[in-house]
Parts: structure tokens; C-alpha cells; sequence
């Protein structure tokens, strides 16, 4: 059976509803961003009778801690949702804009129940890709720490 997980993230807690294929949520929780919270979730996960196969996870940012979490334990099927599309997407929910982060958790799950043909699918770079970004990194770091450097010295001989 599928089931659509949506998770709205912060950087203390992440907020998570569990949806059947007819929009009726079957569990939410609020965890905490540790390993103790990654733990809870999987232990929410196995208690449905859910395996990480059967969960399609809609969820803002690949950038979490949360995110490692989910492709370490076999969740392959991960979509990304922009922010802009899930605020644009909470008029279909209601007409007051009041959000609320479990709110949003049910509107990424829905959205990839009924959107999920026009959300693109999230798979992890590949280690080459990824030491590359760790190199850009570095000479970005690199490049404004010389321009930072360049710009105090002009400061001081012109003074």
C-alpha cells in the first residue's frame, strides 16, 4: 500500500503526517532533529505495518541531516516540493493563509498525492559529484577570503 509522508522541516523539529491514497491522514508526529526523533519515526513507520519501500516522502530541502536519514534507511522514493509551491498551494486548503508547520505537512503529502506527476523525484549525488561541490566550496571560501584580504590592505595604504 502506498503512503504519502509529508514532512515540514525546521532546524529544532520536524513535523510529519502519513496519508493514505484517499487523503486521510494515519498518523502525525513531531520529532525532534536528533537521532533520538529519526528513531521515533521509524518506530511511528513500523508500527502502521509500513515499509520504507511503500512511503513516498514529500518533503521542502535535501539539505537535512533528516534527509541522509531517510536514504540510509531505504526510502527511494523522495520528492522535493519548492516552498513557493506549497504556499501558492494553500489556498486549495483554506481561504485565511493562517499556516501552521503540522498544516504544512499535510499539504506536502497531499500535494504528492494528487501533484506527484508534475514533482520531480530526489536522488543523492553520487560521490564524485559530491567532493566536486566540496572543492567549489572551498575555492568560493578561498576566493572571498583573498577579496576580504585585498580590500582591508587597499583600506590601510590608502589611508
Amino acid at each position: 500500500m502506498e503512503v504519502y509522508l509529508g514532512i515540514d522541516s525546521s532546524q529544532a523539529k520536524h513535523d510529519i503526517v502519513f496519508m493514505n491514497p484517499q487523503g486521510v491522514g494515519l498518523a502525525r508526529a513531531c520529532i525532534p532533529h536528533s537521532p533520538e526523533g529519526f528513531l521515533r519515526f521509524e518506530a511511528l513507520r513500523q508500527e502502521l505495518g509500513l515499509s520504507p519501500g511503500d512511503c513516498l516522502v514529500g518533503l521542502e530541502s535535501t539539505h537535512s541531516l533528516l534527509v541522509d536519514f531517510l536514504w540510509d534507511q531505504g526510502y527511494v522514493h523522495v520528492y522535493v516540493i519548492p516552498p513557493h509551491v506549497v504556499k501558492a498551494s494553500r489556498g486549495r486548503y483554506g481561504h485565511s493563509g493562517a499556516r501552521t508547520d503540522p498544516s504544512d505537512a499535510s499539504l506536502q503529502a497531499d500535494l504528492l498525492r494528487t501533484d506527484r506527476a508534475r514533482l520531480q523525484p530526489w536522488f543523492p549525488d553520487s560521490l564524485a559529484t559530491r567532493q566536486i561541490r566540496a572543492w567549489v566550496s572551498l575555492i568560493d571560501h578561498l576566493t572571498q577570503s583573498i577579496v576580504r584580504q585585498a580590500n582591508r590592505l587597499r583600506a590601510v595604504l590608502f589611508r
